[in-house]
C-alpha cells in the first residue's frame, strides 16, 4: 500500500467513527445498552457499551472501500477476506451479547475458538515455526497453535480494559508500532487493518477519555486483540517467523504482561482463570492513591517503551535489544511484586 492509501484508510475510519460514536452514545443511553456500576468496575454511572459496534462498522466500511479502489490489495487477500470478516463478526456478536447480558466464560471461549478455526479454514494459520536454528514443521499441531494464538491475543486487550482510555490508548500505541514495522515488510492488507484501527482508536479516545462517554465493551476490546492476531497471521511469509511472533507481543507488551501476571496470580490463588477480579495492576495503583489520569499515563509510558523495543529490534543488534528488554521486564515484575506486598487488597476496598 502507498503512503497515500494508508493515510486515507486512517482518515476514512476516523471520520466514520467520529460520525457514528455520538449516535451510538445516544442509542445506548436511550435503550439502556449500558455498562452499569458494579463490584469489579470503577465507574459510578451507566455508560453506553456500543464502542465495539462502531469499531466493526468503521473498520469494515473502510476496508471494503479500500479493496474496491485497490484491486491489487484485494487480490492479495481474496482467499481470506470472507473468513476474516466472518471471524470478526463472531467476535463482535459474542462480545456484544456479553456486554448486554453476561455470558458464561465457556461460551465466550468457544466463540473465540470458533473465530480462530474460521481463520484457520481461511488459510491464516501457523504451519512452520522459524527459529535461529532452522524451521520446524508443526504438522497436526498447526491448528492448535493457530487457534491458541488467536485466542491469546484476542483476550490480551480485554484484560486491561478497566480504566477510561486505557485499552484504547495502549492499543493505539501498539498499532502504530506494528504499522512502522509493517511498512518495512510491506505487509499489504495487514497495514490496511492496522490503519483502520488507528483511525477508529484516535476518534474513540476523544469520547473514551476520563470521564468516558462510551466504552469499548467486550465487543470492542476482543475485536482489537483479534485484529492484531489477524495482522500477525497475514505477514507475507509462509512460516510463522520469530518476527511475526514477537512484533505483536512486544507492541502489546502491557496487556501481554497483564495477561501473564493474571494467569499466574489466579493459578497460585486457585481462582477461576476466566473470572474478573480487582487485583490488576491498575487496581493496585489506585489503592496507592494514584489518580485515574496518572495511572493512564503510566500505562501509556510502558506501552510506548515496549513499542520502542519492538521497533528497535530492526534498527540495532537484536541480542543487545533483547537483553535490555529482559532487564526491563524483570524490573517491572519486581516493582509489581513490591507494590502487591505493600498494598494487600482488602475485601471491601474500592480503588
Amino acid at each position: 500500500m502507498s503512503t497515500t492509501q494508508l493515510a486515507l484508510s486512517v482518515l476514512g475510519s476516523l471520520v466514520i467513527s467520529a460520525l457514528l460514536l455520538p449516535i451510538a452514545i445516544k442509542l445506548g443511553e436511550k435503550h439502556g445498552w449500558v455498562d452499569s456500576p458494579g463490584k469489579h468496575k470503577r465507574h459510578d454511572r451507566p455508560v453506553p457499551v456500543l464502542g465495539g459496534v462502531v469499531m466493526f462498522i468503521s473498520v469494515w466500511a473502510t476496508v471494503l472501500i479500500a479493496l474496491v479502489f485497490s484491486s491489487e490489495l484485494y487480490h492479495s487477500i481474496y482467499d481470506s477476506i470472507f473468513y476474516i470478516f466472518l471471524a470478526a463478526l463472531i467476535i463482535l456478536l459474542v462480545g456484544l451479547s456479553d456486554d448486554l447480558s453476561p455470558l458464561p466464560a465457556w461460551v465466550k471461549l468457544a466463540a473465540q475458538i470458533a473465530a480462530g478455526l474460521t481463520l484457520y479454514i481461511g488459510g491464516l494459520r501457523v504451519e512452520l515455526l522459524s527459529t535461529p536454528y532452522g524451521s520446524v514443521d508443526v504438522g497436526w499441531l498447526s491448528i492448535i497453535i493457530s487457534v491458541g494464538w488467536v485466542v491469546v491475543l484476542t483476550n490480551a486487550i480485554n484484560l486491561i480494559d478497566g480504566l477510561d482510555g486505557l485499552a484504547a490508548g495502549v492499543s493505539l500505541i501498539g498499532a502504530i508500532a506494528m504499522t512502522i514495522i509493517g511498512l518495512r515488510f510491506d505487509v499489504g492488507a495487514g497495514l490496511l487493518f492496522l490503519c483502520t484501527m488507528i483511525g477508529f482508536l484516535m476518534s474513540f479516545l476523544y469520547f473514551n477519555r476520563y470521564p468516558a462517554k462510551i466504552f469499548l465493551g467486550d465487543s470492542g476490546s476482543l475485536q482489537i486483540g483479534f485484529y492484531f492476531a489477524v495482522v500477525s497471521l497475514i505477514f507475507p511469509i509462509k512460516s510463522f517467523t520469530f518476527t511475526a511472533l514477537y512484533v505483536p507481543l512486544l507492541a502489546l507488551g502491557v496487556p501481554v504482561l497483564e495477561t501473564i501476571s493474571s494467569i499466574i496470580r489466579r493459578i497460585i490463588s486457585r481462582k477461576n482463570l476466566m473470572k474478573a477480579d480487582r487485583r490488576h495492576l491498575f487496581h493496585f495503583l489506585a489503592l496507592a492513591g494514584w489518580s485515574n489520569r496518572k495511572i493512564i499515563w503510566i500505562f501509556y509510558l510502558l506501552a510506548l517503551i515496549f513499542a520502542l523495543f519492538s521497533v528497535a529490534m530492526f534498527l540495532w543488534d537484536r541480542g543487545i535489544v533483547l537483553a535490555l528488554l529482559v532487564v526491563f521486564m524483570v524490573v517491572i515484575f519486581l516493582l509489581f511484586l513490591i507494590l502487591i506486598s505493600k498494598l494487600p487488597l482488602r475485601k471491601n476496598s474500592r480503588p
